[in-house]
């Protein structure tokens, strides 16, 4: 029997599918057994329906139900009140932007940990494993080199994200997934969410949507501090983030051509190049300052303790020393700066 069918069945309806972008199958219309216009959102994944539902049990009062849909792949249904979502505008504007940032501040401050969320994996075991199986040669090369120079803070790193990836991201933050919902702005598809820091739910918009427009993007961190939410986490990791989110997009552009979105993601892999292009006068710096002595060799380089015992014992410094360097990339082509908080 066909999912429509189904459902219509079901749900004693005549719903139409949604165009959608994700692979999940949508549909709306008028159901007889709830008498009101409903939503529904059928997932390939338990986890995903999971997951959706929760978020959604937190945030409203839309879910009706929900149920296994039988059939050979077997999909799972999740029945809302259907709220006549309408798209933004396609021009972006400052204001608007401004209360984007507001309603993820409120997203990431009010939803709470659910039961079987997601949480972040070994991100560097992780990371290294979706490069090694990139089809894309060249790029797979590049990333490596990449992660080789990441993993020489892995202890910084980890111990970074260990101490901030508690909150609960939406996990698909974007222009899509932002709609005007009875005159207010509101966030919608929740199915990604997991815990994460919260500086992983700005990198996609900053890049796809603002295009590092960094007026788009300033008034979005203003709009998101403007009732007191605040994320922490250094700039190294920052660029971190950044990688692995460009390696996300690699793995999904090497099964699925989008040359707009693959493009996206080949200027975060410049991003994280620039970085490391001049950070050897970035550590010498450091170094000196941490240490009092000239650097004399670059052995220390490949001990990630050493780096972690200078940041454990010089923290103020070394997060001032590695804003103070984003900041004088400002003109470089990547615009690293319209990233920082």
């Amino acid at each position: 029997m066909k999912i429509k069918t189904f459902l219509d069945q079901k749900l004693k309806a005549d719903l139409s599918p949604i165009t959608h972008e994700s692979l999940n199958f949508t549909f709306v219309g008028y159901s007889s057994l709830y008498e009101q216009s409903v939503f529904v959102k059928v997932f390939a994944e338990k986890r995903k329906l999971d997951t959706e539902k929760a978020v959604n049990l937190e945030c409203n009062h839309r879910v009706l139900q929900a149920f296994q849909v039988p059939g050979s792949p077997t999909r799972f249904a999740l029945v809302m009140k259907d709220i006549t979502p309408e798209d933004l505008p396609a021009e972006l504007s400052v204001p608007l932007a401004f209360n984007m940032g507001k309603v993820l501040a409120d997203f990431h401050t009010h939803v709470q940990p659910f039961e079987n969320i997601k949480t972040m994996q070994d991100s560097f075991g992780k990371i290294g494993e979706d490069v090694d199986g990139l089809k894309d040669r060249r790029k797979k090369e590049k990333l490596d080199r990449l992660l080789t120079n990441f993993s020489r803070y892995q202890l910084i790193i980890q111990k970074d994200l260990l101490a901030h990836a508690n909150v609960v991201l939406h996990g698909d933050v974007g222009v899509r997934n932002y709609k005007m919902v009875a005159g207010k702005l509101a966030l919608i598809d929740y199915e990604k969410a997991r815990l994460g820091p919260v500086y992983l739910d700005f990198i996609k918009l900053f890049y796809q949507d603002f295009k590092l427009d960094s007026n788009l993007i300033q008034a979005f961190l203003k709009g998101y501090r403007f009732d007191g939410a605040t994320f922490k986490i250094n700039p190294l990791t920052q660029t971190f983030l950044i990688y692995t989110t460009s390696v996300g997009i690699a793995k999904y552009t090497d099964k699925i051509r989008d040359d707009d979105f693959k493009a996206v993601g080949d200027q975060m892999i410049s991003t994280v190049a620039a970085f490391f292009s001049k950070e050897h006068d970035l550590v010498s710096v450091i170094y000196e300052m941490a240490s009092g002595t000239a650097i004399t060799s670059e052995k220390w380089l490949d001990d990630a303790r050493v780096w972690s015992q200078l940041y454990d014992q010089n923290k103020q410094q070394f997060d001032q020393i590695l804003t103070t360097y984003l900041t004088r990339l400002k003109h470089d082509h990547c615009n690293v700066i319209a990233l920082l908080p």
